[in-house]
Protein backbone atom coordinates (compact mmCIF):
# COMPACT_ATOMS: atom_id res chain seq x y z
CA UNK A 1 0.00 0.00 0.00
CA UNK A 2 1.25 3.48 -0.77
CA UNK A 3 2.57 5.29 2.33
CA UNK A 4 1.28 8.65 3.56
CA UNK A 5 4.79 10.11 3.21
CA UNK A 6 4.99 9.12 -0.45
CA UNK A 7 1.52 10.38 -1.13
CA UNK A 8 2.21 13.80 0.40
CA UNK A 9 4.95 14.17 -2.23
CA UNK A 10 2.24 13.71 -4.85
CA UNK A 11 0.00 16.15 -2.95
CA UNK A 12 2.69 18.84 -3.04
CA UNK A 13 3.30 18.17 -6.72
CA UNK A 14 -0.37 18.53 -7.64
CA UNK A 15 -2.34 21.27 -5.93
CA UNK A 16 -5.65 22.52 -7.48
CA UNK A 17 -7.50 24.59 -10.07
CA UNK A 18 -11.05 25.77 -9.97
CA UNK A 19 -11.90 28.75 -12.09
CA UNK A 20 -14.98 30.89 -12.63
CA UNK A 21 -18.34 30.32 -14.19
CA UNK A 22 -19.37 31.34 -17.71
CA UNK A 23 -23.01 31.75 -18.56
CA UNK A 24 -24.18 31.63 -22.17
CA UNK A 25 -27.04 33.89 -23.23
CA UNK A 26 -28.47 34.39 -26.71
CA UNK A 27 -25.55 35.94 -28.61
CA UNK A 28 -23.17 36.95 -25.85
CA UNK A 29 -21.09 35.30 -23.17
CA UNK A 30 -21.31 36.78 -19.68
CA UNK A 31 -18.33 35.94 -17.46
CA UNK A 32 -18.30 36.47 -13.72
CA UNK A 33 -15.13 37.68 -12.07
CA UNK A 34 -13.47 34.83 -10.21
CA UNK A 35 -12.89 34.99 -6.49
CA UNK A 36 -10.92 32.06 -5.04
CA UNK A 37 -13.26 31.55 -2.11
CA UNK A 38 -15.27 28.49 -1.12
CA UNK A 39 -16.94 27.62 -4.45
CA UNK A 40 -18.55 24.71 -2.55
CA UNK A 41 -15.26 23.48 -1.18
CA UNK A 42 -14.74 20.49 1.01
CA UNK A 43 -17.49 18.10 -0.06
CA UNK A 44 -16.27 14.71 1.14
CA UNK A 45 -19.16 12.37 0.43
CA UNK A 46 -18.21 11.13 -3.02
CA UNK A 47 -15.14 10.46 -5.10
CA UNK A 48 -13.09 13.36 -6.46
CA UNK A 49 -14.35 14.47 -9.85
CA UNK A 50 -12.23 13.38 -12.79
CA UNK A 51 -11.65 16.50 -14.83
CA UNK A 52 -12.33 16.03 -18.53
CA UNK A 53 -9.69 17.87 -20.55
CA UNK A 54 -11.38 18.14 -23.91
CA UNK A 55 -11.91 21.59 -25.41
CA UNK A 56 -14.76 21.67 -27.91
CA UNK A 57 -16.24 24.31 -30.16
CA UNK A 58 -19.19 25.70 -28.24
CA UNK A 59 -22.66 25.94 -29.72
CA UNK A 60 -24.80 28.98 -29.07
CA UNK A 61 -27.33 28.38 -26.29
CA UNK A 62 -30.48 30.34 -26.87
CA UNK A 63 -31.86 30.35 -23.37
CA UNK A 64 -30.98 30.81 -19.73
CA UNK A 65 -31.00 27.08 -19.12
CA UNK A 66 -29.44 24.45 -21.32
CA UNK A 67 -32.10 22.17 -22.70
CA UNK A 68 -33.34 19.90 -21.35
CA UNK A 69 -32.86 20.05 -17.58
CA UNK A 70 -29.85 18.14 -16.30
CA UNK A 71 -29.61 16.57 -12.88
CA UNK A 72 -26.26 14.87 -13.30
CA UNK A 73 -24.24 14.64 -10.13
CA UNK A 74 -20.77 13.28 -9.43
CA UNK A 75 -21.43 12.54 -5.78
CA UNK A 76 -20.21 9.04 -5.27
CA UNK A 77 -18.50 7.35 -2.42
CA UNK A 78 -15.68 9.62 -1.33
CA UNK A 79 -15.84 13.00 -3.00
CA UNK A 80 -13.34 15.45 -1.68
CA UNK A 81 -15.23 18.32 -3.26
CA UNK A 82 -18.51 18.78 -5.05
CA UNK A 83 -16.93 20.80 -7.83
CA UNK A 84 -19.03 22.90 -10.21
CA UNK A 85 -18.27 21.92 -13.79
CA UNK A 86 -19.97 24.59 -15.84
CA UNK A 87 -17.82 26.23 -18.55
CA UNK A 88 -15.02 28.09 -16.82
CA UNK A 89 -12.68 30.94 -17.63
CA UNK A 90 -9.11 31.17 -16.47
CA UNK A 91 -8.52 33.66 -13.65
CA UNK A 92 -6.73 36.84 -14.57
CA UNK A 93 -4.70 36.76 -11.37
CA UNK A 94 -2.87 33.96 -9.62
CA UNK A 95 -4.34 32.42 -6.49
CA UNK A 96 -3.67 29.66 -4.00
CA UNK A 97 -6.38 27.92 -1.98
CA UNK A 98 -5.80 25.32 0.73
CA UNK A 99 -8.15 23.38 2.98
CA UNK A 100 -8.15 20.49 5.42
CA UNK A 101 -10.64 18.62 7.60
CA UNK A 102 -11.31 15.48 9.55
CA UNK A 103 -10.68 12.02 8.05
CA UNK A 104 -7.44 13.58 6.69
CA UNK A 105 -9.46 15.32 4.00
CA UNK A 106 -7.32 17.68 1.95
CA UNK A 107 -7.92 20.32 -0.70
CA UNK A 108 -5.46 22.45 -2.63
CA UNK A 109 -5.65 24.71 -5.65
CA UNK A 110 -3.13 26.79 -7.53
CA UNK A 111 -3.85 28.88 -10.63
CA UNK A 112 -0.94 30.70 -12.20
CA UNK A 113 -1.49 32.82 -15.35
CA UNK A 114 2.09 32.81 -16.67
CA UNK A 115 1.29 34.93 -19.73
CA UNK A 116 -1.76 37.18 -19.74
CA UNK A 117 -1.69 39.42 -22.78
CA UNK A 118 -4.35 40.55 -25.21
CA UNK A 119 -3.32 37.97 -27.83
CA UNK A 120 -1.63 35.30 -25.72
CA UNK A 121 -2.57 33.29 -22.61
CA UNK A 122 -0.48 30.64 -20.85
CA UNK A 123 -2.03 29.15 -17.71
CA UNK A 124 -0.66 26.62 -15.25
CA UNK A 125 -3.28 24.72 -13.25
CA UNK A 126 -2.50 22.42 -10.35
CA UNK A 127 -5.16 20.52 -8.48
CA UNK A 128 -5.53 18.13 -5.56
CA UNK A 129 -8.58 16.63 -3.81
CA UNK A 130 -8.24 13.77 -1.38
CA UNK A 131 -9.12 11.88 1.75
CA UNK A 132 -6.64 9.64 3.60
CA UNK A 133 -8.59 8.01 6.39
CA UNK A 134 -9.88 4.44 6.39
CA UNK A 135 -11.72 5.30 3.18
CA UNK A 136 -9.01 6.60 0.88
CA UNK A 137 -9.46 8.39 -2.40
CA UNK A 138 -7.40 11.16 -3.96
CA UNK A 139 -7.18 12.84 -7.33
CA UNK A 140 -4.40 15.19 -8.45
CA UNK A 141 -3.82 16.98 -11.72
CA UNK A 142 -1.35 19.31 -13.41
CA UNK A 143 -2.30 21.08 -16.62
CA UNK A 144 -0.64 23.67 -18.88
CA UNK A 145 -2.86 25.50 -21.41
CA UNK A 146 -1.88 27.98 -24.13
CA UNK A 147 -4.07 30.24 -26.31
CA UNK A 148 -3.14 32.65 -29.09
CA UNK A 149 -5.91 34.82 -30.49
CA UNK A 150 -5.74 35.81 -34.13
CA UNK A 151 -8.20 38.22 -35.74
CA UNK A 152 -10.85 35.60 -36.41
CA UNK A 153 -9.74 32.36 -34.72
CA UNK A 154 -8.06 30.96 -31.62
CA UNK A 155 -5.08 28.59 -31.62
CA UNK A 156 -4.89 26.49 -28.47
CA UNK A 157 -2.79 23.70 -27.00
CA UNK A 158 -2.87 21.75 -23.75
CA UNK A 159 -0.83 19.11 -21.98
CA UNK A 160 -1.26 17.55 -18.58
CA UNK A 161 -1.00 14.61 -16.24
CA UNK A 162 -3.31 13.31 -13.52
CA UNK A 163 -2.94 10.76 -10.77
CA UNK A 164 -5.61 8.86 -8.89
CA UNK A 165 -5.36 6.63 -5.83
CA UNK A 166 -8.06 4.84 -3.82
CA UNK A 167 -8.61 1.74 -1.71
CA UNK A 168 -11.22 -1.03 -1.85
CA UNK A 169 -12.76 -0.53 1.57
CA UNK A 170 -16.22 -1.89 0.66
CA UNK A 171 -17.83 -5.07 1.95
CA UNK A 172 -17.60 -8.55 0.42
CA UNK A 173 -20.67 -10.82 0.53
CA UNK A 174 -21.50 -14.53 0.44
CA UNK A 175 -24.52 -16.82 0.13
CA UNK A 176 -28.06 -16.24 -1.07
CA UNK A 177 -28.76 -13.95 1.90
CA UNK A 178 -25.90 -11.64 0.97
CA UNK A 179 -24.18 -11.72 4.38
CA UNK A 180 -20.95 -9.73 4.69
CA UNK A 181 -17.69 -11.64 4.89
CA UNK A 182 -14.05 -10.86 5.67
CA UNK A 183 -12.21 -13.02 3.15
CA UNK A 184 -8.97 -13.10 5.13
CA UNK A 185 -10.76 -14.22 8.29
CA UNK A 186 -12.64 -16.79 6.24
CA UNK A 187 -9.54 -18.44 4.75
CA UNK A 188 -7.99 -18.68 8.23
CA UNK A 189 -10.82 -21.08 9.15
CA UNK A 190 -10.21 -23.36 6.13
CA UNK A 191 -7.45 -25.93 5.98
CA UNK A 192 -5.43 -26.00 2.78
CA UNK A 193 -5.75 -26.63 -0.09
CA UNK A 194 -8.02 -23.64 -0.56
CA UNK A 195 -10.99 -24.11 -2.91
CA UNK A 196 -11.08 -22.63 -6.41
CA UNK A 197 -13.70 -20.09 -7.53
CA UNK A 198 -14.73 -19.31 -11.12
CA UNK A 199 -15.96 -15.96 -12.48
CA UNK A 200 -19.72 -15.73 -13.00
CA UNK A 201 -21.78 -13.59 -15.39
CA UNK A 202 -18.71 -12.72 -17.45
CA UNK A 203 -19.49 -11.11 -20.79
CA UNK A 204 -17.23 -13.27 -22.93
CA UNK A 205 -15.55 -11.16 -25.59
CA UNK A 206 -11.99 -12.40 -26.04
CA UNK A 207 -11.52 -14.80 -23.11
CA UNK A 208 -13.42 -17.40 -21.10
CA UNK A 209 -14.18 -17.11 -17.35
CA UNK A 210 -11.09 -17.49 -15.20
CA UNK A 211 -10.66 -19.62 -12.09
CA UNK A 212 -8.86 -18.25 -9.03
CA UNK A 213 -7.79 -19.82 -5.76
CA UNK A 214 -9.60 -18.51 -2.66
CA UNK A 215 -6.28 -17.49 -1.11
CA UNK A 216 -5.38 -15.43 -4.18
CA UNK A 217 -8.87 -13.94 -4.28
CA UNK A 218 -8.61 -12.87 -0.63
CA UNK A 219 -5.18 -11.34 -1.29
CA UNK A 220 -6.22 -9.18 -4.23
CA UNK A 221 -4.55 -5.73 -4.02
CA UNK A 222 -6.36 -3.55 -1.48
CA UNK A 223 -5.79 -0.33 -3.42
CA UNK A 224 -5.57 0.96 -6.95
CA UNK A 225 -3.44 3.61 -8.62
CA UNK A 226 -3.81 5.07 -12.10
CA UNK A 227 -2.07 7.67 -14.24
CA UNK A 228 -3.51 9.60 -17.15
CA UNK A 229 -1.55 11.73 -19.65
CA UNK A 230 -3.11 13.93 -22.28
CA UNK A 231 -2.12 16.45 -24.95
CA UNK A 232 -4.08 18.33 -27.58
CA UNK A 233 -3.69 21.08 -30.13
CA UNK A 234 -6.41 22.76 -32.14
CA UNK A 235 -7.91 25.86 -33.65
CA UNK A 236 -11.44 27.33 -33.70
CA UNK A 237 -13.14 30.37 -35.14
CA UNK A 238 -13.98 33.06 -32.62
CA UNK A 239 -17.68 33.58 -31.78
CA UNK A 240 -17.81 36.92 -33.59
CA UNK A 241 -16.07 35.63 -36.74
CA UNK A 242 -18.00 36.16 -40.00
CA UNK A 243 -18.34 33.81 -42.95
CA UNK A 244 -17.48 30.12 -42.69
CA UNK A 245 -16.47 29.01 -39.20
CA UNK A 246 -14.01 26.16 -38.59
CA UNK A 247 -12.79 23.99 -35.75
CA UNK A 248 -10.10 21.30 -35.81
CA UNK A 249 -8.33 19.36 -33.10
CA UNK A 250 -5.85 16.54 -32.48
CA UNK A 251 -5.99 14.83 -29.09
CA UNK A 252 -3.90 12.15 -27.39
CA UNK A 253 -4.72 10.30 -24.16
CA UNK A 254 -2.92 7.51 -22.34
CA UNK A 255 -4.32 5.87 -19.20
CA UNK A 256 -2.47 3.26 -17.15
CA UNK A 257 -4.46 1.40 -14.48
CA UNK A 258 -2.00 -0.26 -12.12
CA UNK A 259 -2.47 -4.02 -12.41
CA UNK A 260 -5.14 -3.59 -15.08
CA UNK A 261 -5.67 -2.23 -18.56
CA UNK A 262 -3.67 0.38 -20.45
CA UNK A 263 -5.67 2.53 -22.85
CA UNK A 264 -4.41 4.82 -25.62
CA UNK A 265 -6.83 7.08 -27.50
CA UNK A 266 -5.84 9.13 -30.54
CA UNK A 267 -8.59 11.48 -31.70
CA UNK A 268 -9.01 13.89 -34.59
CA UNK A 269 -12.04 16.05 -35.28
CA UNK A 270 -12.98 18.79 -37.69
CA UNK A 271 -16.13 20.83 -38.14
CA UNK A 272 -17.34 23.80 -40.13
CA UNK A 273 -20.53 25.74 -40.65
CA UNK A 274 -21.20 28.20 -43.44
CA UNK A 275 -23.94 30.57 -44.53
CA UNK A 276 -26.53 29.05 -46.84
CA UNK A 277 -29.04 31.72 -47.72
CA UNK A 278 -30.37 33.24 -44.50
CA UNK A 279 -29.34 30.21 -42.44
CA UNK A 280 -26.30 27.96 -41.91
CA UNK A 281 -25.11 24.55 -43.04
CA UNK A 282 -22.55 22.60 -41.03
CA UNK A 283 -20.73 19.28 -40.77
CA UNK A 284 -18.86 17.76 -37.82
CA UNK A 285 -16.48 14.81 -38.30
CA UNK A 286 -14.86 12.93 -35.43
CA UNK A 287 -12.47 9.95 -35.66
CA UNK A 288 -11.21 8.04 -32.61
CA UNK A 289 -8.66 5.21 -32.48
CA UNK A 290 -8.54 3.14 -29.27
CA UNK A 291 -5.74 0.73 -28.32
CA UNK A 292 -5.68 -1.64 -25.31
CA UNK A 293 -2.98 -3.61 -23.57
CA UNK A 294 -2.09 -5.08 -20.18
CA UNK A 295 0.96 -6.46 -18.38
CA UNK A 296 -0.65 -9.91 -18.66
CA UNK A 297 -2.42 -10.32 -22.00
CA UNK A 298 -4.75 -12.93 -20.47
CA UNK A 299 -6.29 -10.09 -18.44
CA UNK A 300 -7.70 -8.39 -21.53
CA UNK A 301 -11.36 -9.18 -22.20
CA UNK A 302 -11.72 -6.73 -25.08
CA UNK A 303 -10.39 -6.21 -28.58
CA UNK A 304 -6.95 -4.65 -28.48
CA UNK A 305 -7.88 -2.09 -31.15
CA UNK A 306 -10.95 -0.52 -32.64
CA UNK A 307 -12.03 2.80 -34.13
CA UNK A 308 -15.14 4.96 -34.12
CA UNK A 309 -16.02 7.43 -36.89
CA UNK A 310 -18.77 10.04 -36.41
CA UNK A 311 -20.40 12.10 -39.20
CA UNK A 312 -22.90 14.83 -38.32
CA UNK A 313 -24.24 17.11 -41.09
CA UNK A 314 -26.89 19.64 -40.00
CA UNK A 315 -28.84 22.68 -41.13
CA UNK A 316 -29.38 25.53 -38.64
CA UNK A 317 -32.23 28.01 -39.09
CA UNK A 318 -32.60 31.01 -36.78
CA UNK A 319 -35.12 33.77 -36.27
CA UNK A 320 -35.39 36.56 -33.74
CA UNK A 321 -37.23 34.38 -31.21
CA UNK A 322 -36.62 30.82 -32.44
CA UNK A 323 -34.13 28.39 -33.86
CA UNK A 324 -34.30 24.93 -35.45
CA UNK A 325 -31.41 22.56 -35.98
CA UNK A 326 -32.09 19.63 -38.34
CA UNK A 327 -29.42 17.03 -38.89
CA UNK A 328 -28.45 13.37 -38.91
CA UNK A 329 -25.66 11.83 -36.87
CA UNK A 330 -24.12 8.50 -37.86
CA UNK A 331 -21.55 6.53 -35.88
CA UNK A 332 -19.48 3.81 -37.55
CA UNK A 333 -17.83 1.33 -35.17
CA UNK A 334 -14.89 -0.17 -37.05
CA UNK A 335 -13.35 -3.62 -36.36
CA UNK A 336 -16.12 -4.85 -34.04
CA UNK A 337 -19.46 -3.95 -32.51
CA UNK A 338 -22.51 -2.50 -34.29
CA UNK A 339 -21.05 -1.08 -37.50
CA UNK A 340 -23.84 1.35 -38.44
CA UNK A 341 -25.40 3.52 -35.71
CA UNK A 342 -27.63 6.27 -37.17
CA UNK A 343 -29.61 8.71 -35.05
CA UNK A 344 -31.61 11.90 -35.60
CA UNK A 345 -30.26 15.31 -34.62
CA UNK A 346 -33.27 17.61 -34.52
CA UNK A 347 -33.73 20.27 -31.83
CA UNK A 348 -35.34 23.65 -31.53
CA UNK A 349 -36.69 26.35 -29.28
CA UNK A 350 -39.41 28.98 -29.68
CA UNK A 351 -39.71 31.99 -27.37
CA UNK A 352 -43.49 32.30 -27.60
CA UNK A 353 -43.47 35.28 -25.27
CA UNK A 354 -39.79 36.26 -24.98
CA UNK A 355 -40.22 37.83 -21.55
CA UNK A 356 -41.82 34.85 -19.89
CA UNK A 357 -42.46 31.68 -21.96
CA UNK A 358 -40.27 29.48 -24.14
CA UNK A 359 -40.93 26.01 -25.60
CA UNK A 360 -38.19 23.60 -26.58
CA UNK A 361 -37.94 20.04 -27.86
CA UNK A 362 -36.27 17.68 -30.21
CA UNK A 363 -35.61 14.16 -31.38
CA UNK A 364 -31.97 13.22 -30.99
CA UNK A 365 -29.85 10.14 -30.24
CA UNK A 366 -26.56 9.26 -28.62
CA UNK A 367 -23.57 6.95 -28.87
CA UNK A 368 -21.67 6.85 -25.59
CA UNK A 369 -18.03 5.84 -25.93
CA UNK A 370 -17.31 4.04 -22.65
CA UNK A 371 -13.56 4.57 -22.32
CA UNK A 372 -11.63 3.87 -19.12
CA UNK A 373 -11.55 7.51 -18.03
CA UNK A 374 -15.35 7.91 -18.13
CA UNK A 375 -16.05 4.52 -16.53
CA UNK A 376 -13.61 5.03 -13.64
CA UNK A 377 -15.17 8.47 -13.12
CA UNK A 378 -18.59 6.81 -12.79
CA UNK A 379 -17.46 3.89 -10.65
CA UNK A 380 -13.81 3.61 -9.56
CA UNK A 381 -14.38 0.17 -8.04
CA UNK A 382 -14.87 -1.72 -11.31
CA UNK A 383 -12.90 -4.93 -11.85
CA UNK A 384 -9.40 -4.27 -13.18
CA UNK A 385 -9.92 -5.81 -16.63
CA UNK A 386 -13.41 -4.41 -17.27
CA UNK A 387 -13.85 -2.45 -20.49
CA UNK A 388 -17.54 -1.53 -20.76
CA UNK A 389 -19.16 -1.81 -24.18
CA UNK A 390 -20.31 1.37 -25.88
CA UNK A 391 -23.95 2.39 -25.39
CA UNK A 392 -26.21 3.26 -28.34
CA UNK A 393 -29.39 5.33 -27.96
CA UNK A 394 -31.00 5.34 -31.43
CA UNK A 395 -33.86 7.65 -30.47
CA UNK A 396 -34.40 10.21 -27.68
CA UNK A 397 -37.42 12.54 -28.08
CA UNK A 398 -37.90 15.28 -25.48
CA UNK A 399 -40.09 18.30 -24.91
CA UNK A 400 -40.14 21.06 -22.30
CA UNK A 401 -40.99 24.63 -21.45
CA UNK A 402 -39.41 27.49 -19.52
CA UNK A 403 -41.71 29.87 -17.73
CA UNK A 404 -41.08 33.14 -15.86
CA UNK A 405 -44.33 33.88 -14.00
CA UNK A 406 -42.43 36.55 -12.03
CA UNK A 407 -39.17 38.25 -12.94
CA UNK A 408 -36.95 36.54 -10.31
CA UNK A 409 -38.64 33.12 -10.70
CA UNK A 410 -37.83 30.65 -13.46
CA UNK A 411 -39.55 27.28 -13.97
CA UNK A 412 -38.15 24.66 -16.35
CA UNK A 413 -40.05 21.38 -16.88
CA UNK A 414 -39.51 18.57 -19.37
CA UNK A 415 -40.36 15.03 -20.43
CA UNK A 416 -37.80 12.76 -22.06
CA UNK A 417 -37.90 9.22 -23.49
CA UNK A 418 -34.95 7.04 -24.52
CA UNK A 419 -34.59 3.60 -26.03
CA UNK A 420 -31.13 2.27 -25.19
CA UNK A 421 -29.17 -0.60 -26.73
CA UNK A 422 -26.68 -2.34 -24.42
CA UNK A 423 -27.35 -0.24 -21.35
CA UNK A 424 -24.96 -1.39 -18.63
CA UNK A 425 -25.72 -1.84 -14.93
CA UNK A 426 -23.12 -2.27 -12.17
CA UNK A 427 -23.26 -5.48 -10.09
CA UNK A 428 -20.81 -6.91 -7.56
CA UNK A 429 -18.30 -9.27 -9.18
CA UNK A 430 -19.53 -12.86 -8.64
CA UNK A 431 -17.55 -16.09 -8.09
CA UNK A 432 -18.77 -19.66 -7.53
CA UNK A 433 -16.93 -22.74 -6.34
CA UNK A 434 -17.21 -26.02 -8.22
CA UNK A 435 -17.39 -27.70 -4.82
CA UNK A 436 -20.48 -27.43 -2.64
CA UNK A 437 -19.31 -25.27 0.26
CA UNK A 438 -22.76 -24.52 1.60
CA UNK A 439 -23.33 -20.82 2.22
CA UNK A 440 -19.80 -20.09 1.00
CA UNK A 441 -20.24 -21.59 -2.45
CA UNK A 442 -21.06 -18.15 -3.90
CA UNK A 443 -18.94 -15.06 -3.23
CA UNK A 444 -19.57 -11.46 -4.30
CA UNK A 445 -16.55 -9.17 -3.91
CA UNK A 446 -16.18 -5.41 -3.58
CA UNK A 447 -15.21 -4.95 -7.25
CA UNK A 448 -17.90 -4.41 -9.85
CA UNK A 449 -18.81 -6.07 -13.10
CA UNK A 450 -21.57 -5.00 -15.49
CA UNK A 451 -24.68 -6.67 -16.89
CA UNK A 452 -26.03 -5.53 -20.26
CA UNK A 453 -29.61 -5.24 -21.42
CA UNK A 454 -31.66 -3.26 -23.87
CA UNK A 455 -33.78 -0.81 -21.88
CA UNK A 456 -36.10 2.15 -22.10
CA UNK A 457 -36.09 5.18 -19.82
CA UNK A 458 -38.90 7.69 -19.40
CA UNK A 459 -37.86 10.80 -17.47
CA UNK A 460 -39.81 13.81 -16.32
CA UNK A 461 -38.39 16.64 -14.28
CA UNK A 462 -38.65 20.24 -13.16
CA UNK A 463 -36.38 22.98 -11.91
CA UNK A 464 -37.57 26.06 -10.01
CA UNK A 465 -35.07 28.86 -9.54
CA UNK A 466 -35.39 32.11 -7.61
CA UNK A 467 -32.70 34.77 -7.90
CA UNK A 468 -32.98 38.18 -6.28
CA UNK A 469 -30.30 40.57 -7.54
CA UNK A 470 -27.60 37.90 -7.04
CA UNK A 471 -28.12 38.33 -3.30
CA UNK A 472 -30.43 35.38 -2.70
CA UNK A 473 -30.37 32.39 -5.02
CA UNK A 474 -32.56 29.32 -4.39
CA UNK A 475 -32.98 26.32 -6.65
CA UNK A 476 -35.03 23.14 -6.35
CA UNK A 477 -34.88 20.47 -9.02
CA UNK A 478 -36.11 16.93 -9.31
CA UNK A 479 -36.31 14.09 -11.79
CA UNK A 480 -38.40 10.91 -11.85
CA UNK A 481 -36.88 8.00 -13.80
CA UNK A 482 -39.07 5.12 -14.99
CA UNK A 483 -36.86 2.26 -16.22
CA UNK A 484 -37.97 -0.79 -18.18
CA UNK A 485 -35.17 -3.34 -18.53
CA UNK A 486 -35.68 -6.16 -21.01
CA UNK A 487 -33.70 -8.95 -19.33
CA UNK A 488 -33.37 -7.79 -15.70
CA UNK A 489 -35.82 -7.38 -12.83
CA UNK A 490 -34.54 -3.90 -11.96
CA UNK A 491 -32.29 -1.16 -13.30
CA UNK A 492 -29.56 -2.13 -10.85
CA UNK A 493 -28.34 0.68 -8.55
CA UNK A 494 -30.28 3.34 -10.48
CA UNK A 495 -32.91 5.37 -8.58
CA UNK A 496 -36.43 6.31 -9.57
CA UNK A 497 -36.51 9.68 -7.76
CA UNK A 498 -33.78 12.34 -7.50
CA UNK A 499 -34.30 15.68 -5.76
CA UNK A 500 -31.69 18.41 -5.34
CA UNK A 501 -31.91 21.69 -3.37
CA UNK A 502 -29.33 24.47 -3.18
CA UNK A 503 -29.23 28.03 -1.96
CA UNK A 504 -26.69 30.74 -1.36
CA UNK A 505 -27.24 34.10 0.35
CA UNK A 506 -24.89 37.06 0.25
CA UNK A 507 -25.27 38.52 3.74
CA UNK A 508 -23.05 41.49 2.93
CA UNK A 509 -20.14 42.27 0.62
CA UNK A 510 -17.85 40.05 2.72
CA UNK A 511 -19.97 37.15 3.97
CA UNK A 512 -21.81 34.50 1.95
CA UNK A 513 -23.56 31.43 3.34
CA UNK A 514 -24.84 28.45 1.41
CA UNK A 515 -26.67 25.16 1.84
CA UNK A 516 -27.18 22.11 -0.34
CA UNK A 517 -29.29 19.01 0.14
CA UNK A 518 -30.23 16.06 -2.00
CA UNK A 519 -32.43 13.01 -1.83
CA UNK A 520 -32.03 9.94 -4.03
CA UNK A 521 -34.70 7.27 -3.68
CA UNK A 522 -34.21 3.61 -2.94
CA UNK A 523 -32.36 1.45 -5.46
CA UNK A 524 -31.70 -2.27 -5.86
CA UNK A 525 -28.40 -4.13 -5.97
CA UNK A 526 -28.01 -7.65 -7.34
CA UNK A 527 -26.15 -10.58 -5.75
CA UNK A 528 -26.60 -13.71 -7.79
CA UNK A 529 -30.28 -13.96 -8.67
CA UNK A 530 -31.45 -11.96 -5.67
CA UNK A 531 -32.28 -8.23 -5.40
CA UNK A 532 -31.21 -6.29 -2.29
CA UNK A 533 -32.83 -2.95 -1.48
CA UNK A 534 -30.46 -0.05 -0.89
CA UNK A 535 -31.49 2.76 1.46
CA UNK A 536 -32.25 6.21 0.03
CA UNK A 537 -29.45 8.77 -0.03
CA UNK A 538 -30.06 11.86 2.09
CA UNK A 539 -27.32 14.45 2.41
CA UNK A 540 -27.41 17.99 3.88
CA UNK A 541 -24.44 20.38 3.76
CA UNK A 542 -23.73 23.90 5.00
CA UNK A 543 -20.96 26.31 4.06
CA UNK A 544 -19.82 29.89 4.37
CA UNK A 545 -17.09 32.09 3.01
CA UNK A 546 -15.73 35.39 4.26
CA UNK A 547 -13.73 37.71 2.01
CA UNK A 548 -11.49 40.19 3.83
CA UNK A 549 -10.36 41.98 0.67
CA UNK A 550 -9.30 41.20 -2.89
CA UNK A 551 -6.33 39.27 -1.54
CA UNK A 552 -7.53 37.13 1.39
CA UNK A 553 -10.58 34.96 2.05
CA UNK A 554 -11.49 32.01 4.29
CA UNK A 555 -14.13 29.30 4.06
CA UNK A 556 -15.79 26.61 6.15
CA UNK A 557 -17.90 23.64 5.10
CA UNK A 558 -19.90 21.16 7.17
CA UNK A 559 -21.02 18.08 5.26
CA UNK A 560 -23.42 15.19 5.82
CA UNK A 561 -25.06 16.89 8.81
CA UNK A 562 -27.35 13.90 9.40
CA UNK A 563 -24.35 11.55 9.52
CA UNK A 564 -26.17 9.50 6.89
CA UNK A 565 -24.76 6.03 6.17
CA UNK A 566 -26.02 5.69 2.61
CA UNK A 567 -24.15 3.80 -0.11
CA UNK A 568 -23.52 4.91 -3.66
CA UNK A 569 -22.37 1.43 -4.72
CA UNK A 570 -23.41 -1.70 -2.86
CA UNK A 571 -21.02 -2.30 0.04
CA UNK A 572 -19.43 1.16 -0.04
CA UNK A 573 -20.72 3.37 2.76
CA UNK A 574 -19.91 7.09 2.54
CA UNK A 575 -18.09 9.12 5.16
CA UNK A 576 -20.19 10.43 8.01
CA UNK A 577 -20.30 13.96 9.40
CA UNK A 578 -17.23 15.83 8.18
CA UNK A 579 -15.90 19.35 7.83
CA UNK A 580 -13.41 21.37 5.80
CA UNK A 581 -11.70 24.63 6.81
CA UNK A 582 -9.39 26.68 4.64
CA UNK A 583 -8.45 29.91 2.99
CA UNK A 584 -7.33 31.49 -0.25
CA UNK A 585 -4.92 34.20 -1.29
CA UNK A 586 -4.72 36.03 -4.62
CA UNK A 587 -1.41 37.43 -5.80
Amino acid sequence: MITHQKYWIIVLAFLTIHTGVAQIDRNITVERDFEPVIQDAGKITGIPEVFQIDTKKGRVDYSEIYQPLSLDRQIVTLSAEQVKHEPMKSPREAFLRLGAGNYWNTLGELALPMINKEKDRLDLRLNHLGTFGKKQHAFSRANLAYNHYFASYDLYAEAGVSHRFFNYYGDNFHGIMGDTIDLNNHISTISEPFPDYTEQNLTEITRTPQTINLGDLANNPLNKMMWRYHAQIGFRSLPDAVGTKHMGELNYEFMDVNGGLKETIVKANYGFDMALGAHRLGVDVDFKNLFYGAKELTQINFWNYYAVLSLNPYYLMEGDNWYLRAGLKTIFSIVHGRVFNPMPDVSGEWCVFPKWLSLYGGVVGDFKLSNLNTIYAENPYVYHDLRVKDVYTPVNPYFGFKLKPLHPVLIDAFVDYRYIVDQYFYVNKAYASGTDLGDFTDLFINRFDVLYSNASLFKTGMRINYNHKDIVNVQLKGVYNAWKVKTEAYAWMKPALEVDFSTDVRINKNLTVMATAFYVGERYAKLGDNPFKMNPKIDINLGSTYTFNKTFSVFAQLNNLLNSKYQEFYGYEVQGLNFMLGGAVSF
